[in-house]
């Protein structure tokens, strides 16, 4: 594979993403300022200053995990639009989450993707629209040579979360999607781990040290006040245990709302063991909305199969998370989750972690199962 290879950061169900509030060169798309006329028009933009795409660097720290996956032959990550992967079978996968704010002083803005623009791709596996060449994920050893690198053509640019939450001129509604790209001033865009290729396969890749490098708009395509803040590297150890595992403690030296959400790897607790029958839907939670067990402060809940073969409990690999106050497995509004949905394993057990919300925020959990 060729040393760099054009990734996406926000793809396959980016369009169907939901917004998220979160804490706070030469040729391309020209830098603009977009402003909707009403609700359900289409967005008119005018420039009005230049972007500065970033890197947050503590989001892809808190969301590392190594875990292994199967793959079919017909999967999109074999596809050619994808090729994320080395091949069909078990493939051991280095995961992390990234989010790419635009701290600059106007919106990057590219609008409708379009057939006969060359900046967009149609990914006939995943049906949408594209931007070619957005950032490169590589693992590097310790002379730079590069030693696995992620490939992956399908993405979006689009407002997922609101990034500069103190600054009162940023708008507080998302302005582009999938049919309409761009990055609003003071917005970001999210890729978490969970997506499809949001990782570089290491299968194979012998065990050591190395470095996981990330680089954003490498070849200067957009225009941007400055390019000296889209590179980050974090170092990476293969033999370390916390890549397989979500319970170690988080780095001390982040700021704990940095990492809050169910994408994060690190600060969670392993809780119960339940028994269940394989392919039947169950009911997890620790909330008396749903009368299953007592809760206090804003716990989240990651179900995992309890016989993983990896023995990991990654956001990608569980059975089903619940957020705090609502989310995908969670059909009530309060601050305390239930997982509604739970479909037992083939192993018959499952096991439930637990978390706040924030790191190292108090909480309480007292799970309960049923099916």
């Amino acid at each position: 594979m060729s040393r760099r290879v054009a990734l996406a950061l926000a793809g396959f169900l980016a369009c169907s993403r939901p917004p998220e509030t979160a804490p706070g060169g030469d040729g391309g798309a020209a830098a603009a300022d977009a402003h909707p006329r009403d609700a359900g028009d289409e967005l008119d933009a005018g420039p009005t200053g230049v972007p500065d795409l970033t890197l947050d660097l503590v989001r892809a720290r808190v969301d590392l995990s190594l875990r292994e996956k199967f793959y079919s032959l017909d999967s999109c990550e074999l596809d050619a639009d994808e090729d994320c992967i080395g091949g069909a079978g078990t493939r051991r996968l280095l995961g992390f989450s990234i989010r790419t704010p635009n701290v600059g002083t106007g919106d990057l803005f590219l609008g409708h993707p379009t057939d006969d623009n060359p900046a967009f791709h149609y990914s006939e596996c995943h049906d949408h629209y594209h931007f070619q060449g957005y950032a490169e994920y590589r693992l590097v050893d310790a002379e730079g040579g590069d030693v696995a690198v992620g490939r992956k053509q399908a993405f979006c640019l689009l407002d997922s979360e609101r990034w500069l939450t103190d600054d009162p001129t940023v708008s507080t509604t998302p302005r582009y999607r999938c049919e309409y790209q761009g990055i609003q001033r003071g917005w970001a865009d999210s890729y978490t781990s969970h997506l499809p290729c949001q990782f570089i396969d290491v299968t194979g890749v012998p065990s050591g040290s190395y470095a996981l490098e990330v680089e954003l708009n490498g070849e200067h395509t957009l225009v941007e006040l400055d390019y000296d803040n889209n590179q980050i590297s974090i170092p990476i150890d293969l033999d370390d245990p916390a890549l397989a595992t979500p319970t170690e403690p988080c780095p001390t030296d982040i700021d704990p709302a940095a990492s809050a959400g169910i994408a994060r790897e690190c600060g969670w607790t392993a809780g119960p063991t339940f028994s269940c029958e394989p392919g039947e839907i169950g009911r997890v939670g620790c909330s008396s909305a749903c009368g299953l067990g007592t809760c206090d402060g804003n716990p989240m809940l990651r179900v995992c199969d309890a016989a993983r073969p990896d023995g990991n409990c990654t956001h990608p690999a569980a059975v089903d998370p619940a957020e705090p106050g609502g989310g995908e497995s969670n059909d009530f509004a309060g601050p305390c989750p239930c997982d509604l949905s739970v479909q037992c394993p083939p192993s018959g057990e499952i096991q439930v972690f637990t978390a706040p919300f924030r790191d190292g925020d108090p909480y309480h959990c007292e799970l309960a199962f049923e099916q």
